[in-house]
């Protein structure tokens, strides 16, 4: 999936993308927890991606919002692929994302969720994701996912992310990005991001 993806990017390698961004990467399983109701919570299965995966909110260019009115415009085909990085992109999340995030981007919309699933892919490869499969059911601190980053992407990553909980559960994690996301890798943008400066839980449970 990682070359397949390499190679749908590497001719829509564009001037003028968005070079200051934030990468949002929900966990699911807390989400639910505090959002029972919510209809991507009620149509899960055990069996998906999310269940054990790390999966799209966004990627958010920086002080930029509803830049244009282009439309979406993607393939069914493309659609279900998506879905199972952005379980609620069948819910509206991805019409959304695109028109208040993906218009202030800089390029197509197929460019934009393509270069969003690269990056969720990257970090779900990480020990940090692995981390996070292991020890469903319990408690992690900011302090702990500091020292896992540092491994993951090296030490200068350890204040670049933000950690989000929500009765007391880990629903989040936002990571800051500087450079180009279609041509560089998640552990280059991360390293040349700045600090993220915006209030941090301290400690979360990583639900099942």
């Amino acid at each position: 999936m990682k070359r397949l993806l390499f190679f749908l990017l590497l001719p829509l390698m564009l001037f003028g993308v968005s070079t200051e961004n934030i990468l949002a990467l929900t966990w699911l399983n807390g989400f639910c927890k505090v959002n029972p109701k919510k209809r991507v919570c009620l149509y899960r299965k055990p069996s998906d991606y999310a269940s054990k995966h790390f999966t799209l909110h966004g990627l958010w260019p920086k002080k930029k919002n509803y830049c244009s009115n282009e439309h979406m415009n993607l393939s069914k085909e493309f659609f279900k692929v998506l879905e199972k990085y952005m379980p609620a992109a069948k819910f509206g999340l991805a019409k959304h994302e695109w028109r208040k995030h993906g218009t202030c981007f800089g390029t197509d919309a197929k460019t934009y969720f393509l270069t969003s699933i690269k990056l969720t892919e990257q970090f779900n490869e990480t020990l940090i994701s692995e981390y996070f499969k292991k020890h469903m059911g319990e408690s992690l601190s900011l302090q702990k996912l500091r020292l896992l980053f540092s491994k993951a992407f090296g030490i200068k990553s350890t204040r670049k992310f933000q950690l989000i909980c929500k009765k007391g559960y880990i629903v989040e994690i936002r990571i800051n990005l500087k450079g180009n996301p279609i041509k560089e890798d998640l552990d280059t943008l991360i390293n040349k991001a700045d600090e993220m400066r915006r209030k941090q839980c301290q400690v979360g449970i990583i639900a099942k």
